[in-house]
């Protein structure tokens, strides 16, 4: 990839502070690449579907997931959903450190979406759980068809919409998770896959000692 190729897309934050940034790669991987991913992805993860509880009835939700790790001695939960750690494939831990080294931060931790069709979606939240430490980074790799990822400020309301192509990397930098929710809303009409690794870091350290 050519530097020229990347995109820094600055993203304000609070009144004092100075701003972040987003850095997109449009087309990180060829399309050879993307396309023998995606394919890997959707035949070989063990997806799951799980289901959250609502107003007290059990809702499917929108996609398929997993939750994979360097080791199994681990766990992820949101919203009431707790999902144990699949190990790293050979290949998915390569794809961790080539996108740690494009970006320059370590990726222990992916959480994998499956979006079927252009029914399945995400919607707001941010990627701020505690045990992805106080500042967490966040590294999309989107597989499929394109999609228009949006992220909402959680003081001014204010939405910035980004279109994420088959094979691209988008970095979420230092503070976005604090200042921002971001999701995937449905489309319509659409009948093509989409695959979306988002790759964090967690301390094994800590989270084996149990200490926050």
């Amino acid at each position: 990839m050519s530097l020229f190729d990347r995109q820094v897309i600055p993203v304000p934050l609070g009144d004092s502070d100075d701003p972040s940034e987003l850095i997109l790669w449009p087309q990180w991987l060829s399309k050879q690449e993307a396309d023998s991913l995606l394919a890997q992805s959707i035949e070989n993860i063990p997806w799951r579907h799980d289901s959250i509880r609502m107003f007290g009835k059990l809702i499917p939700v929108p996609r398929l997931q997993n939750w994979f790790a360097d080791h199994t001695n681990t766990s992820y939960t949101y919203s009431r959903i707790t999902m144990g750690a699949v190990l790293f494939p050979d290949w998915m831990v390569d794809l961790a450190q080539s996108i740690g080294k494009e970006t320059g931060h370590p990726f222990n931790r992916a959480l994998v979406n499956y979006y079927r069709d252009g029914s399945d979606s995400v919607d707001w939240h941010a990627d701020d759980e505690p045990e992805l430490g106080p500042d967490p980074i966040i590294s999309s790799l989107s597989l499929g068809a394109e999609r228009i990822f949006q992220l909402r400020h959680n003081i001014t309301g204010e939405i910035l919409s980004i279109s994420l192509p088959h094979g691209s990397l988008l970095l979420m930098g230092s503070r976005v998770q604090h200042f921002y929710q971001h999701r995937l809303a449905k489309v319509k009409a659409l009948n093509s896959p989409r695959v979306n690794f988002t790759f964090r870091y967690m301390d094994n350290q800590k989270e084996l000692s149990g200490h926050p």
